[in-house]
């Protein structure tokens, strides 16, 4: 092991930390009918009289790189109405919690492929915008603020034709999310400082290693050292 200095002795920190007040989390479920044009121009129209074994992928994206949305990403939300504080009896005891309303702006986007003739090909449509308002009762007293992150998407997209020309998508959207009130803390624990570990054994040059014996065999039990007869 290597030598190492005495551990000093522990003492009073203080970490600035993003204490939560309130954690639950929604289901929210949105169905829209969405038209043609907010879609933008497809070089090739779903609905085209040529295109077949069409299959659409829709999914949220990051609205300033356009990429994909990573898992528990968190969203910008904002505040619709004042909070309002409710009592509740839980557990048999008196607690006040606060209507919190909001909305967020998902940016979405579909993916088509599928044969135009024989060729097949694939294209995006241009995000759109769908904005969803919710409200919840949280322990979010004045000086918290609400942190919002998708847990969890389930998207559905269909084609509304009018003879062979696209008209609409209907859109349905299942979004699991992470709602919590945090207010920034400065907490006073009583704790060590951290150091660097030692080196692991597979770290540091082995010792020479003796082939394996057969004692029972040789010298056996009780034997003078010798030649075995």
């Amino acid at each position: 092991m290597l030598n190492r200095p005495p551990h000093p002795g522990e003492e009073l920190l203080c970490f600035n930390a993003e204490k939560v007040y309130d954690w639950v989390i929604l289901r929210e479920t949105v169905n829209q009918n969405v038209p043609a044009a907010d879609w933008g121009v497809l070089p090739i129209d779903p609905c085209g009289p040529t295109v077949s074994n069409l299959t659409i992928r829709c999914y949220l994206v990051d609205p300033l790189s356009g990429e994909p949305l990573p898992p528990n990403a968190e969203i910008p939300v904002v505040e619709t109405a004042e909070r309002e504080d409710r009592e509740f009896i839980i557990d048999g005891k008196r607690v006040t919690l606060q209507r919190v309303a909001f909305e967020k702006t998902l940016s979405l986007i579909v993916e088509f492929s599928g044969f135009d003739g024989t060729t097949p090909f694939l294209e995006l449509a241009d995000p759109v915008e769908i904005t969803i308002p919710e409200s919840v009762f949280l322990c979010a007293p004045e000086g918290t603020r609400l942190v919002v992150r998708v847990s969890d998407v389930t998207c559905s997209a269909s084609v509304n034709c009018v003879a062979t020309t696209f008209e609409s998508m209907d859109v349905s959207l299942v979004v699991c999310q992470s709602v919590q009130s945090v207010a920034d803390v400065t907490l006073e624990l009583e704790a060590s400082f951290c150091e660097p570990r030692d080196l692991l054994a597979i770290d540091e040059c082995p010792s020479p290693i003796i082939p394996p014996q057969c004692p029972i065999v040789f010298p056996g039990s009780g034997r003078p050292c010798g030649p075995k007869k």
